[in-house]
Order: structure tokens, then C-alpha cells, then sequence
């Protein structure tokens, strides 16, 4: 895990691609990134945001590869059983 990010609004802007305000606004807690953009500052920072701020950094793995489409949902897996 890369915690070499300093969370800074600048230091987000940098490491995940998003506007200093959001950035800001995230930090603050005014705002909750979506789960995608909480997995990515996550992965960059160490710092857990709603909505995975509860999550173990397993549920987050498992959260990610859902995400890329790597793990077969559950409606996917019962239709190839069938």
C-alpha cells in the first residue's frame, strides 16, 4: 500500500485524478466518494472514506474485483451452473 500521499486536497488531486474543491470537500466529510473512488484513494493513501470505511482491506479486494468485473456476481454464477 502506497502511503507516500500526503492527504492533502492537493495530494488527492495528484494521486487519484480529482479537483482540488472535491478533494477538499472529501476530506472534510462534506462529501462521500463514490465506492470506486474510495477503493482508489484507499489504494493510494491508506485512508479509508465512506463507503468502505468499515470495510476489513479483504471486503475491499473482493469489493475492487467486483468492480473490474473479475468475480462473477452471484446472478452470473447461477445462470453458468445452469
Amino acid at each position: 500500500m502506497a502511503n507516500s500521499v500526503i492527504l492533502t486536497p492537493t495530494g488527492l488531486k495528484k494521486a487519484v485524478g480529482i479537483s482540488v474543491p472535491y478533494a477538499s470537500q472529501i476530506i472534510r466529510g462534506e462529501r462521500h466518494p463514490a465506492q470506486a473512488l474510495a477503493i482508489r484513494i484507499f489504494r493510494a493513501t491508506g485512508v479509508k472514506f465512506p463507503p468502505i470505511a468499515e470495510a476489513s482491506d479483504a471486503e475491499i479486494d473482493v469489493l475492487e474485483r467486483y468492480a473490474e468485473g473479475t468475480v462473477p456476481s452471484p446472478r452470473r454464477r447461477s445462470a453458468q451452473a445452469a
